[in-house]
């Protein structure tokens, strides 16, 4: 049998951006922004306990902590709508990020197992994330968070299904 390995022109590869992307749902960004509001109100505390406390001027504390505040909210509002997954006929693709874009396909012949997980906010929000492992090891771990519990499930359920057809 004589193995072959043709070569493959880069016009023909499939285009990833015609993929139609699923969004995340929209309370995903208010648990988002809840999380980094009770992280700052937080920091605003410790900040005021610094200032009583010491001769502090409160401009030369909460300003660069203000800043960052604003830059938070700037990523996580413009970041949002870039985040999504599609599922194809083979794999499950994930995209992420304003500064850094991050995009990862996992076949489901890579599939170890899936999980939907959900912390205390997520709860709030009825939310929930699903964690695909893979055989690469945690570097090629995908996890989709934002989704609502159901969909998770559903989503997991699916993955699952698919990924058994492999072994």
């Amino acid at each position: 049998m004589l193995l072959q390995n043709l070569e493959i022109e880069p016009s023909d590869l499939p285009q990833i951006e015609e993929v139609k992307f699923n969004r995340l749902e929209k309370d995903y960004l208010w648990m988002r922004l809840l999380g980094w509001g009770i992280f700052f109100l937080l920091a605003a505390g410790v900040l005021t306990f610094v200032m009583i406390s010491t001769e502090a001027k409160i401009w030369m504390l909460f300003t660069p902590w203000l800043v960052l505040l604003t830059l938070i909210l700037i990523l996580e509002i413009r970041g949002f709508g870039i985040k999504g997954y599609a599922l194809r006929e083979k794999d499950i693709t994930y995209k992420s990020g304003l500064i850094f874009f991050h995009m990862a396909s996992i076949p489901f012949n890579r599939i170890q197992h899936c999980e939907v997980t959900q912390g205390p906010l997520a709860r709030l929000f009825d939310l929930a994330s699903v964690k695909v492992y893979t055989a690469g090891g945690s570097s090629s771990d995908l996890s989709i968070s934002g989704l609502t519990k159901e969909r998770a499930q559903k989503l997991r359920d699916f993955i699952t299904k698919l990924s058994s057809e492999y072994e």
